[in-house]
């Protein structure tokens, strides 16, 4: 399985509710955007840049928590507005 990071690839793609690096893995990159999607909910990420993840990635920062599904064991289940991302 892949591993790849998606971001918006220009202001124009923003989403208003601040999520702007959602991580996923997948069969390739379209399975892993369709799971990134699914997890986010709409608006989707059809115009963001996928960067795969692997040896030679440039470090990154993100600002704020990380937020999973919820129920994961990993990352935070909240949002900054209390919300739940999509199952």
């Amino acid at each position: 399985m892949a591993v790849f990071i998606f971001h918006p690839a220009n202001q124009a793609a923003r989403r208003a509710d601040g999520i702007g690096f959602v991580l996923a893995e997948g069969a390739d990159e379209a399975s892993a955007r369709a799971s990134a999607a699914a997890m986010i909910g709409a608006p989707g990420i059809g115009a963001w840049s996928a960067v795969p993840v692997g040896a030679g990635i440039a470090p990154v920062a993100v600002q704020g928590l990380p937020v999973g599904k919820p129920g994961n064991a990993t990352w935070p289940d909240r949002t900054r507005a209390d919300r739940a991302l999509s199952a």
